[in-house]
C-alpha cells in the first residue's frame, strides 16, 4: 500500500488551522503530480453552464511551469460520455484522451487546446454527493495509466475528500442534497453561486505560478 503519510500531514496542516484553503490546494496538486507521475494535477469542481454540466479548475500544479493565468473550463453540450463512467466506475481512465470516447465531450475545448494526450480522473464525492474530480493529466506525450496509478489515486481521493469539502464549504451554508440528487433523469445538478463566488476570492495570482518560484 502506498505511504500516505505526507498526504496526511497536508491535511492535518489545514485541519489545525496552519496553512489556508489555497496553500492546501497548491500542495495537493504538487502531491498528485509528484506521487502519480504526471505532467498535471488539477482539483475540479462540478458546475452548471448555461447548455450543461462542467468541470470547472479550482487549483492546479505544472512540473513544467507552463499554466497559463486561466485555466479553462471542461465543457461541453453534451458531457454525458464522460460523465457516465465518472459515475459508474468512480474514475475515467483515458491513455488516448484524444480518441477516447470517455473523453471526447473535452477534447475541442480543453485537451487539444492544452496539449493534454492521456488524462486520469477520479470523482471524489460526499454523503453521496458528486462534486468534482482529481485529474491528473499527461502532456506532449500518451501515457499508459497503470493499476497502481488508478490505485493510488482512488486511495487520495478517499482520504482528501472530506478534507477538501470541509475547506470549500466553510464559507458556505450548503450541503451535498444542494449540489447533487441521484433520482433525477441526467442525474447532473446546478452548483450554487456562493461556491462561484468563494472561488473569485482565490489569490490573485495563479497556483502554478506560485509553485514555480518556490522550486
Amino acid at each position: 500500500m502506498p505511504d500516505l503519510t505526507a498526504l496526511q500531514r497536508i491535511c492535518g496542516l489545514l485541519d489545525r488551522g496552519e496553512i489556508d484553503r489555497a496553500h492546501f490546494l497548491a500542495l495537493l496538486c504538487r502531491y498528485l503530480v509528484q506521487h502519480i507521475g504526471c505532467s498535471r494535477a488539477a482539483v475540479r469542481m462540478l458546475v452548471q453552464t448555461p447548455r450543461a454540466a462542467a468541470l470547472h479548475c479550482i487549483a492546479m500544479h505544472d512540473s513544467a511551469g507552463m499554466l497559463t493565468p486561466t485555466v479553462p473550463d471542461m465543457r461541453s453540450d453534451d458531457p454525458s460520455p464522460y460523465f457516465e463512467p465518472l459515475l459508474r466506475d468512480g474514475c475515467v481512465v483515458a491513455s488516448d484522451a484524444l480518441r477516447d470516447p470517455a473523453t471526447a465531450p473535452w477534447v475541442d475545448s480543453y485537451l487539444a487546446p492544452l496539449g493534454v494526450h492521456s488524462l486520469l480522473d477520479v470523482g471524489f464525492s460526499v454523503n453521496g454527493a458528486l462534486y468534482g474530480s482529481f485529474s491528473c493529466e499527461q502532456v506532449g506525450e500518451m501515457q499508459e495509466w497503470t493499476p497502481q496509478q488508478v490505485t493510488l489515486l482512488r486511495q487520495i481521493a478517499s482520504r482528501v475528500s472530506l478534507t477538501l469539502m470541509h475547506a470549500i464549504t466553510a464559507e458556505i451554508d450548503t450541503t451535498p442534497a444542494a449540489l447533487w440528487e441521484p433520482s433525477t433523469p441526467n442525474r447532473l445538478m446546478t452548483m450554487p453561486m456562493p461556491l462561484m463566488e468563494l472561488q473569485a476570492q482565490e489569490p490573485r495570482e495563479p497556483l502554478g505560478h506560485g509553485d514555480r518560484r518556490e522550486r
